[in-house]
């Protein structure tokens, strides 16, 4: 057992077994080294394509422009509401209420109102 900076060629290798093989018969693999680039503001959706990102957002206005109409059409939405001019109907859904009720939803979070 010895240890020196020997070149490793043919000749030596028939007659000493060398821990490191000089030449590696097998499948190998060659890839262009990317180039570092900054990471660009929108990076972080680079996970996901354009299509699937567009298809999140329509599924977010659309679940949010749903939960405004069945809101408005149904009557355990509205409650009544006392002012200075008299008694009036409300409804805590607005379009702006349900886009964050969504987007709570979506992000596990929840909101102050709930729907009936």
């Amino acid at each position: 057992m010895a240890i020196a900076p020997l070149t490793i060629t043919s000749a030596r290798e028939r007659v000493i077994d060398f821990t490191k093989p000089f030449m590696s018969l097998g499948i190998s693999i060659m890839i262009k080294k990317p180039m570092k680039k900054k990471p660009g503001v929108f990076s972080f959706m680079n996970p996901l394509s354009k299509e699937i990102w567009m298809c999140i957002i329509f599924a977010y206005v659309g679940v949010s422009v749903v939960l405004f109409l069945v809101s408005r059409f149904s009557p355990h939405e509205w409650r009544y509401e006392d002012s200075f001019i008299g008694p009036s109907m409300a409804n805590d859904f607005s379009l702006y209420n349900s886009l964050w009720f969504s987007l709570g939803a979506f992000m596990q979070q929840g909101c102050d109102i709930c729907p009936r």
